[in-house]
């Protein structure tokens, strides 16, 4: 069984975190107590990998990721007075300053404080911050392949708020559903929307296997938008594999060939189990295995097709032939 200690970030006191323009040390980054951010959840976030390459460190899908930064400031009317292009050179700074432990980046803009605690929040000053930490494998369960439970807690649905948007306060809901499976002894957590129709992991995009086609629900179920979503997707029609978007239901997920998380953090991760029932017959299942090996290959810079998704922090000097 999990429990907190196993799962998780960690972070450097001795790390620099980017606040507001300027590189500082993670002591001096402080946030007011008044913060909107701090007592409403009012904010937005991002989580990206860096990967070795043969030609150095390198952020993955980095403009993608930032591009979906911006676009949940706007659904959440943050004031981000950064362009794109600024912002991802603010994050390789961050990862060349913080060494090569640094593996997951995590940018993050909030309302800071007004004076007040009203619900209108007017006036509002916006912060924008992006910091590292060493993360290493996520879901860190001991057997291959994650187990899932399905939560009893439902996703909220599209007329609540944003879904596509990365929402700090829309995470409650997600780490309420990440506890309960683990107190289980699962890893992790299936979340079902409104209508009992598959949503998402606790912090996952799923997808599921069956008859030769890869099936996972639509923006409408729910779900986030999710990068390395898109990156599996992209990565399957290169195998000639079909993929189709539906509503999915909690059977249907019993019954498939193969089930498999994606997600900045997860990567591309097999589930072995639901509410204790095997899934498939092997673990991680072949279309599973050929899609996280892709993945990997993606990720370090070795598909040629998706040169773009790889943003270089620092290269290696080259060689020096021998005399």
């Amino acid at each position: 069984m999990l429990d907190d200690s196993s799962v998780g970030m960690k972070m450097d006191k001795k790390e620099k975190v980017w606040l507001d323009g300027r590189l500082i040390g993670i002591d001096e980054a402080k946030v007011s107590i008044l913060s909107y951010g701090l007592h409403y959840g009012w904010g937005i976030y991002e989580g990206l990998r860096a990967y070795d390459t043969n030609k150095g460190r390198a952020v993955f899908r980095l403009k993608d990721h930032m591009a979906r930064f911006l676009d949940s400031a706007r659904f959440m009317q943050l004031d981000v007075p950064y362009s794109i292009d600024e912002l991802c050179d603010a994050v390789k700074e961050v990862c060349r300053s913080n060494g090569p432990q640094a593996d997951y980046v995590r940018p993050l803009a909030y309302y800071g404080e007004n004076g007040e605690l009203g619900l209108s929040a007017v006036n509002v000053p916006t912060h924008v911050a992006i910091m590292t930490i060493h993360m290493g494998a996520y879901i860190r369960g001991g057997a291959p392949g994650a187990s899932l439970v399905t939560s009893s807690w439902e996703k909220p649905s599209n007329r609540a708020t944003s879904l596509t948007a990365k929402v700090c306060g829309n995470y409650v809901n997600s780490i309420l559903a990440k506890k309960e499976a683990m107190r289980q002894g699962a890893d992790e957590a299936l979340m079902l929307n409104h209508s009992g129709s598959v949503a998402e992991a606790s912090a996952e995009n799923v997808f599921m296997v069956r008859h030769g086609k890869i099936i996972t629900p639509g923006l409408a179920e729910g779900i986030l938008e999710g990068v390395t979503r898109d990156t599996v997707m992209q990565l399957a029609r290169e195998l000639d594999i079909e993929v189709v978007e539906r509503n999915i239901t909690r059977g249907e997920l019993i019954i498939a060939d193969e089930v498999f998380l994606t997600g900045t953090a997860a990567e591309l991760h097999p589930v072995r189990s639901l509410d204790g029932i095997p899934i498939g017959k092997d673990v991680p299942g072949p279309v599973t295995a050929r899609l996280r090996d892709m993945y990997a290959k993606a990720t370090c810079g070795e598909m040629t097709q998706f040169s773009d998704w790889v943003d270089l922090i620092d290269e290696k000097p080259a060689r020096r032939r021998k005399k």
